[in-house]
């Protein structure tokens, strides 16, 4: 299956690329980044980059999260700070509201259903 084209900010590709080579375990990230259309104005409002706060549904067990995806120093799941390293969090990165994602991830492979996506204006 194909996948959907991503979008990311310059700001967000820059942080990440950089991320990416002083981390190890970054593959996932890293071929995130390659597919991606990097986007050096302002990126829809309900694409998913980092700091954005968002709410999705794993449609495989029905459960709802509202998560802050951020990256690895600011990570503290029990605050709702996704790390953009973690398998789910390298998985919403440029999706957008509505976007179902397939996603392999240390349980298995899963769906990701965005169902909102509130940015702050940062990264864009």
């Amino acid at each position: 299956m194909k996948k959907k084209q991503i979008i990311v900010s310059q700001h967000d590709y820059e942080i990440l690329k950089t991320l990416c080579y002083h981390s190890p375990g970054t593959e996932k990230l890293r071929e995130e980044l390659e597919r991606a259309v990097i986007r050096k104005h302002k990126i829809p409002e309900d694409v998913v980059q980092v700091n954005s706060l968002l709410q999705f549904r794993d449609v495989r067990s029905g459960a709802v999260r509202e998560v802050k995806l951020v990256l690895p120093a600011a990570s503290n799941i029990q605050q709702g700070k996704l790390s953009i390293l973690s398998p789910i969090g390298t998985a919403l990165l440029g999706y957008s509201t509505g976007d179902i994602i397939d996603w392999e991830v240390p349980a298995g492979k899963t769906q990701l259903h965005i169902l909102r996506v509130i940015n702050d204006g940062a990264g864009q």
